[in-house]
């Protein structure tokens, strides 16, 4: 399998760590997020190659129902689980638009990630608002690379 093109010129995930080496704490990036992001951007697409979107969101599915969650403690757990910030930005009866921003967020556009996925988070969301509701959900996320976040929205089938 080849590696990804690296640009020398792009920050590193330890050019994170190094932010806070000084003594003082860095309050820009959680504790969780060095090994969130060493596991979802590099450990796993490595294992998981060209199925790595379709697995992490499937993932994100199972891991919303073991964690038996409800759409109120979503923005709780990404902050604790080192996702970033989410928010709902937009509901209507088909859907449910988020927003997920933050430093964290910023670090996966920063750091050697081109294209940063976020099937994982799409999929703890889908799950998590289709137990809420009792009706199917399929979610889809768009990256805003300029604004570094992340639209993540949530289809509604109450068929």
């Amino acid at each position: 399998m080849a590696a990804k093109s690296k640009d020398l010129n792009k920050p590193t995930l330890t050019d994170a760590l190094k932010k806070g080496e000084s003594g003082e704490k860095d309050e820009t990036l959680t504790e969780n997020y060095f090994a969130v992001s060493v596991l979802r951007d590099f450990i796993l697409p490595d294992l998981l190659d060209k199925d790595t979107v379709e697995l992490l969101y499937w993932a994100g599915k199972n891991l919303s129902r073991q964690l038996i969650l409800d759409m109120e403690s979503l923005p709780e757990l990404f902050s604790k689980a080192g996702f970033g910030n989410l928010a709902v930005v937009k509901q209507t009866p088909s859907s449910y638009t988020y927003k997920l921003t933050g430093p964290e967020v910023e670090q996966r556009f920063d750091t050697n990630n081109d294209d940063p996925e976020f099937s994982l988070e799409t999929g703890i969301i889908a799950e998590t608002v289709e137990k809420t509701i009792a009706a199917y959900c399929l979610g889809t996320y768009t990256v805003n690379s300029k604004a570094k976040s992340v639209t993540i929205k949530i289809q509604i089938d109450r068929n």
